[in-house]
Order: structure tokens, then sequence, then C-alpha cells
């Protein structure tokens, strides 16, 4: 699994995690809990720690696993472009 960056989508910033040359999973990029940096934490089991407090996401869908959160991140639907440009946007975003 590769290593989270940190990319924004307009002023949003967001968590990006390749997870192999077909898998790209993106969340918003704030902890649900105080806004800390996820981009800085730990990837681990298909999951990403906040730094901060500790928190756990699951990048697949933005669940938390573990608190002090207790609201899951936003989790961004992704596609890969011919050429290589990555696309995310919301669920049911139209």
């Amino acid at each position: 699994m590769g290593e989270p960056v940190r990319r924004t989508l307009g002023e949003v910033p967001l968590l990006v995690v390749r997870v192999d040359d077909a898998t790209v999973r993106v969340l918003g990029d704030r902890c649900s809990h105080f806004s800390g940096p996820l981009s800085d934490g730990e990837v681990a089991d298909g999951c990403v720690e906040c730094p901060w407090h500790g928190s756990v996401f699951r990048l697949s869908d933005g669940l938390n696993v573990r608190g002090p959160a207790t609201a899951p991140q936003p989790s961004f639907e992704t596609r890969t472009r011919p050429g290589g440009t990555l696309e995310v946007r919301l669920p049911n975003a139209g």
C-alpha cells in the first residue's frame, strides 16, 4: 500500500492513498474529531490513523474503526482516466 499524500479538490483537502496499480482511495483529509491531518497519519491494514488523537478510519469507505472520532470521514469515488488523471467525486453526486 502506498504512502498517504495530501491533495486538494478546489479548496477541499483530500487524503489520497494508492492501494495497488488499479485502486486509489480518497477520504477527506481533516479528521472528523479535531481536524487532524490524516495525510500525516500511518496507513496499515486498509486504514489510516490520525496523528493527533489516534482515531482510525477505513480507507475503503471512511468508516471510523476506533475513536475518539464518532463520525466517519467523507469517502470519494475514484477513477483514473487514460493518461493517468485521477478523478474523484462524492458518491451519488451525479
